[in-house]
């Protein structure tokens, strides 16, 4: 098999989802490792993870793992004897992006029905709070007030992933209607 240059996002995206490295893989002529976060079900979970990690040109990948770990997005842990690489605050933060850029807002049809999604989020969780509206405005939610936004797309899995992610399900709320009052200004804005 034909080895790949691996990139930022494949990286991350693969640690985001659990696929774990041992140090190995970064140390010269160390022995390459590669295994499934402990939720792994049977051996060929594990297989399936080693082949992700081993299609990349190993020294490429060391060279950008090194990177990632100057710039603080991976670091490196001990965990049962060994040397792991997982991603740090600021690498979950840039997994989440991707996955939010994966998980579309927009549908074929409009099917009629406005999503309001409604937010209180403690102002002890400041940052939270300022993410979470980051979040959602990069996701072409409009805002009808401070913590208020607009979409006429399906967002509940969108809304679920960020609820999680945060740990703010109790502070999130979505409101599904059928018209709204000055529809047609919103309806310009989504091109509907």
């Amino acid at each position: 098999m034909k080895t790949k240059y691996p990139t930022t996002k494949e990286i991350i995206y693969l640690l985001g989802m659990g696929f774990l490295l041992t140090a190995g893989i970064v140390i010269p002529r160390a022995l390459f490792v590669a295994k499934e976060i402990i939720k792994a079900k049977d051996e060929s979970d594990r297989r399936r993870a080693e082949k992700e990690w081993r299609k990349f040109n190993l020294p490429h990948l060391r060279r950008n793992l090194k990177r990632l770990r100057d710039q603080k997005v991976v670091e490196f842990i001990k965990k049962n004897g060994e040397e792991i690489i997982k991603l740090t605050t600021k690498g979950q933060t840039k997994f989440l992006k991707f996955q939010l850029k994966e998980l579309s807002l927009r549908t074929p049809k409009w099917d009629g029905k406005w999503r309001i999604v409604l937010y209180d989020i403690s102002k002890f969780r400041k940052n939270q709070q300022e993410q979470f509206r980051r979040l959602i405005r990069e996701m072409n939610f409009f805002p009808l007030q401070k913590s208020v936004y607009l979409t006429p797309y399906p967002c509940s899995e969108q809304i679920a992933y960020l609820r999680e992610y945060f740990g703010i399900s109790d502070e999130v709320m979505i409101i599904r209607a059928d018209n709204l009052e000055n529809e047609q200004i919103y309806k310009e804005y989504f091109g509907l």
